[in-house]
């Protein structure tokens, strides 16, 4: 919060969405004596999508963008962002991205490019610009169309890619925002396993949307996200349907990970495939903290 009302920029409101929580998150919100400030709380825990959604439905202003609570912005952040859209007004550019930086490593969260252009829907669809960017969009482009999908878990990219069918998008090699997240590839998985099914139906969405087009364009992505959905689905207990997207998946990109999960499902149970996640999880972590 300190970060949005330290903004150079001053002509913007700061939408806090409450996500059920049981801290003192509006106590804190409170504290700040700042009209632009507007707190929504929602009574239950509904999950990020939805907290968006909510905050999509109460903005105003001519551009929206999304801040979690482990992000801050740069100073700069808002006045880069409007004069950049008032310097491609002519474009019809409807959403920039801008990049972003670990507070630890200060390494850049966004991928597979370094310098200003525009990047294309294939290139998005095949992830060859990938990573963590801070995206502001036209507000224009927030309809009853433009919803995250709340049944999903994750799966982000669902919503970025509708939208960037409607419209072109510009990347401008600035970094804008500071992530605070601190690894925890154990707390994730843990928290992954809470919403399995919901994750089954993220990747099932996903490739209905957007399978066809990326075996077409980049048929290893297409195979690692066919992967994705057998793997979740033998965490479900769904084996014979995880095994044969595994299957098909393997005709498309091969991992040794997938090969190898995919024979220990002939061997294990599922809660035993389970534990064996779990283990997994806390030996990468192990990893990266060692690395």
């Amino acid at each position: 919060m300190n970060s949005v009302l330290s903004q150079r920029y001053r002509n913007f409101e700061l939408i806090i969405v409450d996500d059920g929580s049981s801290d003192d998150t509006e106590k804190v919100v409170r504290s700040f004596n700042d009209t632009r400030i507007r707190y929504a709380r929602q009574t239950k825990n509904k999950g990020m999508l939805s907290a968006r959604n909510v905050g999509f439905d109460l903005s105003k202003g001519k551009y929206v963008a999304l801040l979690d609570d482990d992000d801050e912005l740069l100073p700069e952040a808002l006045e880069t962002a409007v004069n950049e859209f008032s310097a491609l007004s002519s474009e019809g550019i409807g959403i920039l991205w801008f990049n972003c930086v670990e507070s630890k490593s200060r390494k850049l969260t966004g991928k597979g490019i370094d310098t200003s252009g525009y990047i294309s829907y294939e290139d998005d669809l095949c992830q060859k610009v990938y990573g963590n960017f801070w995206e502001v969009i036209n507000s224009d482009l927030i309809d009853e169309d433009a919803r995250f999908d709340e049944r999903l878990w994750g799966g982000e990219i669902i919503f970025w890619l509708r939208l960037h069918r409607r419209t072109k998008v510009f990347y401008v090699h600035k970094v804008l925002r500071i992530n605070h997240t601190e690894c925890s590839t154990v707390t994730t998985a843990e928290n992954q396993l809470k919403h399995i099914p919901r994750i089954v139906l993220t990747e099932k969405v996903f490739l209905e949307n957007y399978g066809n087009l990326r075996r077409h364009l980049c048929p290893k992505k297409y195979g690692q996200a066919l992967a994705r959905l057998g793997f979740w689905q033998i965490l479900n207990g769904e084996k014979s349907e995880g095994r044969e997207a595994l299957v098909n998946a393997f005709k498309y990109a091969h991992s040794l990970k997938f090969y190898i999960f995919f024979l220990l499902s002939f061997v294990f149970n599922q809660n035993q495939i389970i534990s064996l996640y779990l283990e997994f999880s806390k030996i990468k972590r192990a990893f990266l903290i060692n690395h």
